[in-house]
């Protein structure tokens, strides 16, 4: 039989799991699962390809992925300034879009939707990352940590399933994410690579002020010193809006490292920030392309109809006065995105600030859920408000992550998602013959292609990065449909036309027989014309 151990004898403990570890192997199954959820659209849309037509890759914002595509090309070209892809305008290179431009002189050749995609994963990985890297510098319990994490990642607001415009009361308002896009993080990962890059900074940058609380070496500041001046190369707005809540917070709670974090970050920013305004007061046509002031609603659309549950667990953490000490952080990151967003003479300056506010508003609401649930007395319950909450406050990020799917399998974007097979060929046989300095016609839309497949410029065709978009859209249509011979000859040679493509047989009829234009190539219903010297 055995014999039963003396108690002043030490028993051995049995070997604990490493908790760290635990969290880790969890937060890297939710981060792979949020990634992988956005790549079978790919896969509907293009076996969903129409009739004469060629699927390039891209479906959520298809017409924005193909700058970026041509910015890829530019780069492997040799380009280290940013020129619009999408106008004639001989304009000066500026240091725009370096995050596209710069690694392509080493990447480019892979410009496509394969290297657009492996950069939006690795940057979805990277945001999803460092939010839960944040969620750990200011949870201790390891639950209230994931919901955090759920809340952050998944939330959102009640837009999606109300009209456009709301009245309530004397007011007309609607939710931010009726308008703009990306102000969840679920919403930010099927978006261009840039996008979650840029939170995922934003976000180490309050990782990197809160570690500081406890003490950090050379490389920690240099880390966060370094995110600020990537962040700045993508939205210099953001990383204002980073130093200027890191700098309340440390003056706040008296943390003098942050405040020589935020420093040292500052002086590292102003360079850019000087240069930006000398471009925009020497040359202000070269910032044209760049959408500075965006639609996103108002403030009771923002804070409460695209962060309701948010809004409502975070005014009972509040009165609970459990939004206090570090929290004040993701707070103040709240107070200075709704200042940024609807400060008269500041809103019109500094759009996109607006983006993944899911994230601080969740850090915000987790302590209010913990106070909800402390006063629901039976288990059973407990576990039904919580299920009900996270559910109620993930609708948002939910619908983001199903909406690639719908757009896929409904064709809702077809003129972007979908490119003509005759365009194509024309363009790949083209493309050999073209350079930085050749400047192609089309109509509205299918110049989308141009700069992303060749390396010519587009007369007109994405509707934001063309300067006089509407107005080109109508000349080039007039071009096509109702201008004689003499206009036409005098509008290509007023803006350094090349050649000219249609994929509208009539237009190709009318076209023909135009003394100034010499038809060299014809693939089904497309035809290419090269302008005569």
């Amino acid at each position: 039989m055995a014999v039963a151990p003396r108690q002043w004898e030490a028993v051995p403990e049995a070997p604990r799991p490493n908790r760290v570890a635990s969290d880790w192997r969890w937060a890297a199954v939710f981060i792979a699962v949020i990634g992988l959820l956005s790549v079978p659209p790919i896969l509907i849309a293009a076996l969903r390809t129409p009739s004469g037509s060629v699927f390039p890759g891209y479906v959520v914002i298809a017409r924005d992925a193909y700058v970026y595509q041509s910015m890829w090309r530019a780069g492997w070209q040799g380009a280290w300034l940013f020129h619009p892809a999408y106008t004639a305008q001989a304009l000066p290179g500026i240091l725009l879009y370096p995050w596209y431009l710069w690694p392509a002189h080493l990447v480019g050749w892979a410009s496509g939707p394969w290297l657009y995609h492996l950069a939006r994963l690795l940057a979805t990985a990277a945001l999803l990352g460092a939010v839960y890297l944040l969620t750990r510098e200011l949870f201790r319990p390891r639950i209230l940590r994931r919901w955090a994490f759920t809340l952050c990642v998944l939330g959102g607001g009640i837009g999606a399933v109300l009209p456009r415009d709301l009245q309530v009361g004397p007011f007309t308002t609607h939710a931010t994410e009726t308008s703009v896009p990306g102000s969840s993080v679920a919403d930010l990962i099927s978006m261009a690579p840039h996008l979650p890059w840029a939170l995922a900074l934003l976000c180490w940058t309050m990782v990197v002020a809160l570690r500081l609380r406890h003490g950090g070496d050379r490389r920690l500041m240099a880390s966060g010193v370094l995110a600020v001046l990537g962040l700045q190369l993508i939205y210099p707005q953001l990383a204002l809006l980073a130093l200027l809540t890191i700098a309340g917070w440390a003056l706040i709670r008296n943390q003098p490292r942050a405040v020589g974090f935020v420093v040292a970050s500052a002086l590292v920013q102003v360079p850019y920030l000087a240069y930006l305004l000398w471009v925009w007061e020497t040359t202000p046509d070269a910032l044209r392309v760049v959408r500075t002031a965006l639609d996103v609603g108002d403030p009771f659309g923002f804070l409460v109809l695209s962060h309701l549950v948010a809004s409502a667990l975070i005014v009972i953490a509040a009165s609970t006065r459990r939004l206090r000490g570090d929290l004040l952080l993701p707070a103040l990151w709240i107070v200075g995105m709704t200042l940024f967003m609807f400060l008269p003479g500041v809103s019109g300056m500094l759009g996109r600030s607006f983006m993944a506010s899911s994230v601080p508003f969740g850090l915000c609401a987790a302590p209010g859920l913990l106070v909800v649930l402390r006063r629901v007395r039976a288990v059973r319950w407990r576990r039904r408000v919580l299920a009900l909450t996270l559910i109620a406050s993930s609708f948002y990020g939910i619908f983001s992550l199903a909406q690639p799917y719908w757009i896929a399998a409904f064709r809702l974007d077809p003129f972007a998602e979908y490119e003509s097979r005759a365009e194509s060929a024309l363009l790949a046989r083209l493309g050999p013959h073209l350079s930085a300095r050749d400047v192609v016609l089309t109509t509205y839309l299918d110049g989308i292609f141009v700069p992303a497949q060749t390396d010519a410029r587009a007369f007109n065709g994405h509707p934001e990065m063309t300067i006089d978009a509407a107005r080109k859209s109508d000349e080039a249509l007039a071009f096509f449909s109702t201008w004689s011979a003499a206009q036409r000859s005098t509008f290509l040679r007023a803006n350094g036309i090349d050649y000219v493509l249609t994929t509208n047989p009539a237009f190709a009829a009318r076209l023909a027989p135009d003394p100034a234009l010499e038809m060299i190539d014809l693939e089904g219903t497309a035809a290419l014309f090269r302008v005569r010297p």
